[in-house]
């Protein structure tokens, strides 16, 4: 779920990365400062060159899915493969020790304390309460009749988009998720208008001509307020339990999506 800064939402892992990343650039500041050894250059060198192999291999594993050199840029998707970007890190600062020994103490200490760090707070950050299921919620769809959205994902892979046709990225997402659906035919997507008129979200849906198999409407925002989500979009995955086993604040990608499936389908 997104953090708040006053009226703003901002989602959880790149403020938790930044912070790490801005900790671990004060301990090395601070050790370099007695040493007399300034580590600054190399360590962002070796942060950002692991988030650009990171976001390579994973443009390259989802290349159908960026249609422009935009969108590959855009990194507002969190689009990053975890396992490249931590890999290259080591490798850098492996070599990095190498080439500078006497830089040894201040950068270890630096990238460990970062590494932990992010590592500790994203662990606090999603213990807390027992794990998320699918509501028990009896809501309308467009065409006035209601369904318990638990009877919709019964047995089934579901995503669920919380979304408003006043919500700019929501309206943005709106092909990503209805091409999504074809690719997935055996996953559920619900499409969760946030609080609006049903006329209102009639019109919307049919000017955008895009097929949802459902567009159910949340007219006091029951969902949001039960996942605590202060912001638009967000999507929540379920697995076949009915557990909420993901979840993405802000608009996403066809990449970003697709791989969040993926990960469900085959664990």
């Amino acid at each position: 779920m997104p953090f708040l800064i006053g009226p703003f939402a901002l989602p959880v892992t790149p403020v938790l990365l930044l912070g790490s990343l801005l900790v671990g650039l004060l301990v090395a500041a601070i050790l370099g400062k007695k040493l007399k050894i300034s580590v600054s250059d190399p360590l962002l060198t070796i942060f950002y060159t692991s988030l650009l192999v990171g976001r390579a291999v994973f443009v390259l594993r989802f290349a159908e899915s960026y249609q422009s050199v935009w969108d590959v840029l855009d990194i507002r998707d969190r689009g990053f493969d975890l396992s490249s970007s931590i890999l290259t890190g080591a490798l850098l600062l492996i070599i990095q020790l190498k080439r500078k020994p006497e830089q040894r103490l201040v950068l270890v200490s630096a990238a460990v304390t970062s590494t932990l760090l992010f590592v500790i707070t994203m662990t606090v950050f999603n213990a807390g309460p027992p794990q998320s299921t699918m509501p028990d919620l009896v809501l309308e769809q467009l065409n006035g009749q209601k369904i318990n959205i638990k009877q919709i994902s019964q047995d089934k892979i579901t995503v669920v988009n919380l979304w408003a046709t006043w919500c700019p990225p929501c309206r943005r997402e709106m092909p990503v998720f209805a091409d999504a659906q074809k690719l997935n035919p055996d996953v559920r997507f619900i499409m969760l208008n946030q609080g609006e008129l049903p006329s209102t979200v009639k019109q919307y849906i049919q000017r955008i001509k895009q097929q949802f198999g459902y567009v159910m409407l949340d007219k006091n925002g029951d969902m949001a307020t039960i996942m605590n989500a202060h912001g638009l979009p967000m999507t929540l995955y379920y697995d076949q339990n009915g557990n909420l086993v993901n979840s993405h604040f802000g608009e996403i990608s066809a990449a970003t999506l697709q791989y969040a499936i993926q990960k469900m389908v085959k664990p």
